[in-house]
């Protein structure tokens, strides 16, 4: 009994972590913890339905709480930062397609071509992804896109805040990008195996959680309502992420009437 209590609960968690792979981002300074929503000027992002994300921030604050930072705490003990780095490198070079995709979406075709000149360099020249050569080549240098900001360029706007199961913060416009890029785009989901697609999600997660975890509890101890300095800072991040695009400066701030009452009246 014991035996499969133990084999449930590592499936769940499996599950659990392959879920929330779609939405890690393989280099932690994008990560949305380091935004000052105070200090930027994005729009709030209408929050039509806080109840129900207010209990999976909740659920999934018990989740990392419980298992993926003790995850990734004995994770980090083993494997030595320098390491890890390298990983998220390579993870975050497999994320072209998704990169490529969007920039073409966006009619962006120089930024479209830097993104594969990006990609030839570090996969050859970089060890298969390892190290970002093309981060030392100015000409290769170009913010990142994916197919929320190409669905922002063509003037949709978020629709509304979401906090999805394990996944967490984004958007309804943000969360079906994310979605789309995670069964078509991306490069794990066509392994020839689900046990070695699940292996390289699950590598993936675990490889960002630990600088993740430690500055997701850092932000939440130092904030008075953890939800609303969250959904502030996911918007400035996003909105700092689309205003960085060619062309998209004057696009980012979001029309008075899509203002929630509840993102009015957030500190």
């Amino acid at each position: 009994m014991t035996s499969l209590i133990h084999r449930t609960w590592g499936i769940c968690l499996l599950t659990g972590l392959i879920a929330v792979s779609p939405s890690v981002h393989a280099q932690v300074p994008d990560s949305i913890l380091e935004e000052e929503p105070i200090m930027s000027s994005a729009a709030p992002i209408p929050d039509r339905i806080e109840g129900v994300n207010r209990f999976f921030f909740k659920f999934n604050d018990g989740f990392y709480r419980y298992a993926l930072r003790p995850i990734s705490r004995g994770y980090a003990a083993v494997v030595p930062r320098p390491v890890r780095r390298g990983i998220g490198n390579f993870f975050n070079n497999l994320r072209f397609p998704t990169r490529f995709v969007g920039n073409v979406l966006e009619g962006q075709p120089k930024a479209a071509l830097k993104e594969t000149g990006r990609f030839l360099v570090n996969t050859t020249a970089g060890l298969g992804g390892f190290v970002q050569v093309a981060d030392d080549i100015p000409e290769l240098r170009v913010p990142p896109s994916d197919l929320g900001q190409a669905f922002a360029r063509w003037g949709i706007g978020h629709g509304t805040y979401l906090v999805l199961p394990l996944m967490g913060a984004t958007s309804l416009r943000d969360g079906t990008g994310e979605g789309i890029s995670g069964a078509y785009l991306s490069p794990q989901r066509y392994l020839p195996e689900w046990e070695y697609s699940a292996a390289a999600q699950t590598l993936n997660v675990v490889n960002e959680s630990p600088e993740l975890m430690d500055m997701y509890f850092n932000f939440k101890e130092s904030a008075v309502d953890p939800y609303i300095a969250l959904r502030d800072a996911f918007a400035a991040r996003r909105s700092a992420m689309v205003r960085e695009r060619p062309g998209n400066a004057a696009r980012v701030a979001a029309p008075e009437n899509e203002r929630s009452p509840a993102a009015a009246t957030a500190p």
